[in-house]
């Protein structure tokens, strides 16, 4: 039984994964941060205004993330895609028709919502129940969908603004997301059904399934091993997305021009590929465990060069060294909460983690907002990051164990 569901699960899981990804990339900072001098100069915005508008509608999306994430271990994965997409379209369309930055609101909390959180969300969880084996190469598939958006999107984006006005672009993501994502999203979900890879975990070890306590929602939040994780696994889309936001106003300090900038992003969505797809190979051989010692440190040297190299050579390594962290953890992150807990409340779990997540990427443009506007030179914001990445990993992945070896704290 298991095997047959295995056998026709797996490849649309798969596809469907890589395109719950793909399409999540207008609620995600890369798509929202190239229309940032668009909103700074139709809205009156600064760089701190901006990022704490931006980092409203995330954090409130990310509050919701708490709670919606569950959602996945109840409803049917064809009808959550299509609530998620008909919400994402709509919040495209309120971006496009907003007249105040008041009103730009509701619209980036939807978008942040279902973009970044539970489309990519239900691509995650999709894979981890569908792919009984070689679950790290089916977890990476999310990443892939995230890649081919990441390089796609900037360039066409920064060629549709040489012609047509932001709101224009905004409408055809609405209209996109209707259109196409809607209805071949809900295709892919059709045989998705059931739970194959919890079927697979309680044959393995019925007894343990059987004894091991559920998690409480609350409960994730005083767990050691989910803590510990949560202070590698949240740090690349922290500083990502400030990054990414702000992306305009580091662009004015190291001499960028906006189409060198969207060719870069080519370079992170190569570099995330790669470092993605050697993620899943090398999380199958060994653990997602141990790959968080080092995942940090691309990106960490990356900003670093920021100070420390010319301007087009900073360029380059920068959107290099977050785009192998990003690749690394956006697989690892999908895969540890697996390794420590099991299949049974994947949705609950990473809906925790996707909760804090948002909430944790609503500071990040708030703080790098702050300090680009105090002057706070770049060299220094790369030494804090370098530091952080060579010495917390080493702290407290140690300590990091499986819930069946840590139940009590549940």
């Amino acid at each position: 039984m298991t095997q047959s569901i295995q056998a026709s699960g797996i490849p649309p899981a798969g596809r469907f994964a890589l395109l719950a990804a793909l399409f999540s990339s207008i609620g995600q900072t890369f798509f929202i941060g190239l229309f940032g001098a668009d909103f700074r100069g139709e809205f009156g915005l600064s760089d701190a205004g901006l990022g704490a508008l931006y980092s409203g509608a995330t954090l409130v999306s990310g509050i919701s993330m708490f709670w919606l994430g569950g959602l996945a271990d109840h409803l049917s994965l064809r009808r959550a895609v299509a609530g998620v997409v008909a919400l994402l379209a709509f919040g495209a369309w309120l971006v496009a028709s907003a007249s105040s930055a008041w009103m730009l609101l509701p619209g980036l909390f939807l978008i942040r919502l279902c973009g970044q959180g539970l489309m990519g969300h239900l691509g995650v969880v999709a894979a981890g129940r569908y792919a009984i084996r070689r679950r790290g190469r089916a977890l990476a598939m999310v990443s892939y969908g995230f890649i081919l958006g990441e390089a796609c999107f900037p360039p066409l984006v920064a060629l549709a603004l040489d012609q047509y006005d932001w709101r224009s672009v905004w409408l055809a993501a609405s209209l996109v997301m209707v259109v196409i994502a809607l209805p071949l999203l809900a295709w892919l979900a059709r045989p998705l059904t059931g739970n194959p890879a919890a079927d697979e975990e309680a044959d393995k070890a019925e007894s343990n399934a059987a004894s091991m306590p559920l998690l409480r929602r609350h409960r994730m939040l005083t767990h050691g091993a989910f803590l510990r994780v949560l202070m590698v696994v949240l740090v690349p889309p922290v500083l990502i997305t400030a990054v990414f936001l702000h992306q305009g106003s580091i662009a004015e300090r190291q001499g960028w021009t906006l189409i060198e900038v969207g060719r870069a992003f080519i370079l992170f969505a190569a570099a995330q590929a790669g470092a993605a797809f050697l993620a899943g190979r090398l999380i199958d051989r060994f653990s997602a465990r141990v790959l968080l010692y080092f995942q940090l440190l691309p990106a960490a040297l990356g900003v670093l060069s920021l100070g420390l190299l010319v301007s087009h050579a900073s360029l380059w390594t920068m959107f290099l060294g977050l785009g192998v962290t990003a690749g690394f953890n956006g697989v690892i992150s999908a895969a540890i909460w697996v390794e420590l807990f099991g299949t049974r409340q994947l949705g609950m779990i990473r809906g925790v983690y996707a909760a804090l997540m948002v909430v944790s990427t609503a500071l990040g443009p708030i703080i790098l907002g702050g300090l680009l506007d105090l002057g706070t030179s770049l060299m220094a914001i790369g030494i804090a990051v370098t530091a952080y990445a060579l010495v917390v990993p080493t702290i407290v992945v140690p300590a990091i164990v499986p819930h069946h070896r840590s139940a009590p704290e549940a």
